[in-house]
């Protein structure tokens, strides 16, 4: 008999595209907090795409278990992130060459033909784009983490 803590979550892939403002705010809730390692960040101008490669944090588990009852098991998977339409690419107190870095995402936030990356520290990728078209895959099973993030609350 397996013991509860060895069994399995089943895993479910996300697959979603945003091509309105609306959908950006869905994407932006479910990769927030996500580990981007600059080594997974490529820009290919002449295909006017982005590309990266993401630890997501895994928020739907958490606010399911929270619905049902359950112990909240953490966890993180690697999720594909495509950006179409790109134009440039524009980075703000990110040097993309430091390919060691990691970094924090937090939101999207879209202005007029930008659309801006923003991450934690004040770091941003700012991307001209014709129109939204991202597309999010998670890739390969899920693993746990000890860790949840936490947000400082606003006064």
């Amino acid at each position: 008999m397996k013991d509860k803590f060895q069994q399995k979550v089943p895993t479910r892939y996300l697959r979603l595209q945003a091509t309105s403002s609306d959908d950006l705010n869905v994407l932006s809730a479910l990769l927030q907090d996500s580990i981007v390692p600059i080594a997974d960040i490529l820009y290919t101008p002449s295909q006017k795409q982005v590309i990266m490669v993401l630890q997501r944090f895994r928020w739907e588990l958490t606010k399911n278990a929270e619905t049902i009852g359950k112990p909240i098991v953490y966890q993180r998977c690697l999720c594909g992130l495509l950006i179409d339409k790109v134009e440039y690419m524009q980075t703000q107190q990110i040097d993309i060459n430091d390919r060691s870095q990691f970094l924090n995402f937090l939101s999207f936030y879209e202005s007029g033909q930008n659309l801006d990356l923003q991450f934690s520290d004040s770091k941003t990728i700012r991307l001209s784009v014709n129109s939204l078209k991202l597309t999010i895959k998670d890739l390969g099973e899920s693993w746990p983490t000890t860790q949840c993030p936490k947000h400082e609350e606003s006064t």
